[in-house]
């Protein structure tokens, strides 16, 4: 069983930001199912859910830089760290590309430093969601909202991640799965990737 653990803020208010990109892909992959899965267990800092078989999802409830609290928890309940898989956005990558990663540092990213402090490693999966190129004050662009032509970059996600989805939930082998979805065309051609 793999544990997809989406990074993010809560509340309506951040929902459409693009610190939720990993958030929001895996509501619209529900969405597409007319899927509403009832909380399997309850964490105090986040809900764990089931999903299709051989995935579920460990959801936060606290904000972005507190993420790694729900993960120790869930830890200290018997899941195991290297079966999580984050699921965050990335300002280094351009908007409409994906990385999967095993291991290595967070690159600056709050949520990722939690995670990686709250379990004390960074050995941890994760599928890194561009939302590139950033503008600065970064805080301001990681919590604004999506534009029109952003949306339709987005719309172009849902394909290859839903793909992500099925392959993982298939693996034993991250990195067979990392060699499977990191090409260049896996997240789509190169003019919806890089706005060419």
């Amino acid at each position: 069983m793999w544990t997809l653990v989406p990074l993010g803020n809560p509340g309506a208010e951040y929902q459409d930001t693009r610190h939720n990109l990993g958030r929001l892909l895996l509501q619209r992959w529900m969405a597409d199912r007319d899927f509403a899965p009832a909380p399997a267990k309850r964490f105090p800092s986040g809900t764990l859910y089931p999903l299709a078989s051989g995935l579920q999802a460990l959801v936060p409830s606290t904000y972005m830089n507190l993420s790694g609290e729900a993960c120790a928890q869930a830890a200290a309940a018997g899941i195991y760290p290297r079966r999580l898989v984050l699921l965050y956005d990335d300002k280094d990558l351009p908007l409409g590309k994906g990385r999967f990663r095993l291991d290595g540092s967070d690159g600056g990213h709050n949520g990722l430093r939690s995670v990686f402090g709250c379990l004390g490693t960074s050995e941890i999966a994760r599928l890194r969601l561009g939302i590139g190129p950033f503008e600065r004050p970064l805080v301001d662009w990681v919590l604004g909202h999506w534009t029109d032509p952003e949306w339709e970059r987005i719309d172009g996600l849902d394909a290859p991640f839903a793909r992500f989805l099925e392959l993982l939930a298939d693996t034993q082998d991250l990195g067979t799965l990392a060699n499977q979805v990191n090409p260049e065309g896996f997240w789509g051609p190169p003019d919806l990737v890089t706005g060419a």
